[in-house]
């Protein structure tokens, strides 16, 4: 028949076995709870990446769609130039330098409605028609995809 000390000590022992229970608990909750913090820093940073490599690509879109712009720019006064001069080959030869930069996305701005300061460049005002809209176009405005780069320059009807 076991004792009074033999029961004390099997007490003892699941006490102890219950307190290191009670710790490896608690320190697996902290674990838990770690592995759980982990995991949402690792989403937050997997969509953060996602997030700037789509904008790195559109960035670069944006590059390779404009990085012909200051070519065009230059090559625009050599449009202006040749509008002024009228004969067949001349003209042949502006039709193809407008069908390459076409191709790199480039368009002539033909509002001629209403002033938009984005678009126009007002240069004078005549007479006549209603107040604020566009009465002639000096020189042609171009837009390079959705920006422009170069204002058209107009004279606005004072108005009557």
């Amino acid at each position: 028949m076991p004792t009074v000390s033999y029961y004390r000590s099997l007490k003892q022992s699941l006490s102890e076995c219950s307190e290191k229970l009670k710790l490896l608990e608690q320190s697996n909750d902290e674990k838990e709870k770690v592995i759980k913090e982990l995991k949402e820093q690792n989403l937050r940073f997997s969509a953060d990446l996602d997030n700037f490599q789509k904008r790195v690509g559109e960035e670069n879109l944006k590059l390779v769609s404009y990085a012909s712009e200051r070519i065009i720019k230059e090559l625009l006064p050599v449009l202006d130039s040749l509008d002024n001069v009228k004969d067949e080959g001349t003209m042949a030869i502006r039709r193809q330098i407008e069908g390459i930069l076409q191709k790199q996305g480039l368009t002539a701005i033909d509002d001629t409605a209403k002033f938009d300061p984005n678009k126009h460049e007002a240069i004078g005002m005549e007479d006549g028609g209603e107040a604020n809209t566009i009465k002639k176009v000096v020189r042609k405005g171009y837009a390079l995809g959705d920006r422009v780069i170069r204002q058209e320059l107009v004279i606005l009807n004072k108005g009557e």
